[in-house]
């Protein structure tokens, strides 16, 4: 029978147990506990201690890295002084590129001693988005279609013919001087500069990277859609005024930047080096840059006397542009490459590359895929 007794023993009973519960887990049980998690604290402690330790000779690494740039930034165009002189060169870039990467290039060539002629900025218009762009370029080509991607073809068309036809004179200069060398050999007159590299017609090697070539440049097509080849430049005009681009500006399809005094019009004299940069977020490569790249080397064997680039802005990839010539066996014999303008580095590889135009040698730089060293080898200026 279940009496009081029996409920204050019971109750006892239960106090008792959780009592010496309680006292066991404050002792043995959770000192075992407490060793153990104190155990780990300090593995962790000291683990953190050294990964502090690691973090500040990376702060320091990286800062002397930063420092190092900064000077380069800043000082290393002076290195290139004279490798460049008198050398015309063209910068033209895609609107919506970093403006800072690219006026750290054009005053990398000018300390090279380049004569460079100013920025030309691909601007937006080319995007033929509305029924105003497609009438004005329209009216600059005097083409009465109104079909955006045919009017886009016939412009690169023809400005593309308007700088080929200015870099193919220099190199019927070239050739005409080893032409020249050659027959002073056989007539025993002195001969030319043993270094200069060019070939007679006809006499081309297939180009490669790194190597110098010579090779034949064809007189540049006419229209696209024309198969008549009416409108082949047939000389009469200046070499040095480029009418169709002078034609962009006044339209608005290009914004031409003097970059130092007197320079008031645009010019593409002989021999005339192109720095073309690409990665704009607002115009796309493969509306421009890519086919243009495409209508320059276009008919000719030899690589073209034009470097292509990037500039995305610090620690960007490479543009578009750039890893389409990698990618291609022909393109990448034909074109030079340079990875980024975000640094020296790139400024002085593309001042390098264009010093190496003048023999042809072709050559992919940086640390972008498709790259095949970080900079040209140096040649004595």
């Amino acid at each position: 029978m279940i009496n009081l007794r029996y409920h204050i023993v019971s109750l006892t009973a239960v106090f008792l147990a959780i009592g010496i519960g309680l006292t066991l887990g404050s002792t043995f049980l959770d000192r075992a506990t407490v060793e153990n998690l104190n155990g780990q604290l300090e593995n962790l402690e000291t683990r953190l201690g050294d990964r502090d330790e690691q973090i500040e000779v990376l702060e320091d690494e990286l800062a002397e890295a930063e420092a190092l740039q900064s000077a380069l930034d800043e000082q290393g165009a002076g290195l290139l002084a004279g490798r460049l002189e008198a050398v015309p060169v063209v910068v033209m870039a895609s609107a919506g590129v970093d403006d800072a990467d690219v006026d750290g290039a054009v005053e990398s060539l000018q300390a090279a001693g380049a004569d460079v002629l100013g920025e030309w900025w691909l601007t937006e218009r080319f995007l033929l988005a509305d029924e105003a762009d497609i009438d004005d370029l329209a009216a600059v080509l005097e083409e009465p279609s109104g079909d955006p991607a045919r009017l886009r073809r016939l412009v690169i068309d023809r400005l593309g013919r308007e700088v080929q036809t200015s870099q193919r004179r220099d190199a019927a200069v070239d050739a005409a001087t080893e032409d020249a060398s050659e027959e002073g050999d056989a007539t025993g007159a002195p001969a030319g500069d043993a270094d200069d590299v060019g070939g007679e017609e006809g006499d081309a090697e297939t180009p490669s990277e790194g190597v110098d070539v010579g090779g034949t440049v064809p007189d540049p097509p006419g229209d696209p859609d024309d198969a008549s080849g009416d409108d082949e430049v047939d000389g009469t005009e200046d070499p040095t005024d480029p009418l169709l681009a002078q034609a962009l500006v006044d339209a608005g399809f290009l914004v031409f930047e003097p970059v130092s005094e007197g320079q008031d019009e645009l010019t593409l004299p002989d021999g005339v080096r192109v720095v073309l940069v690409g990665g704009s977020p607002t115009l796309p490569d493969d509306v421009f840059v890519q086919p243009f790249v495409d209508r320059l080397t276009e008919g000719v064997d030899v690589p073209i006397r034009t470097v292509v680039t990037s500039a995305l802005g610090d620690g960007a990839a490479v543009s578009e542009a750039v890893a389409a010539i990698r990618s291609d066996e022909e393109l990448r014999s034909m074109v030079s490459t340079v990875d980024r303008l975000d640094h020296f580095q790139g400024w002085m590889a593309t001042v390098l590359a264009v010093e190496d135009l003048a023999s042809s040698t072709v050559g992919h730089y940086g640390l972008g895929e498709g790259a095949s060293a970080l900079l040209p080898p140096l040649q004595d200026p």
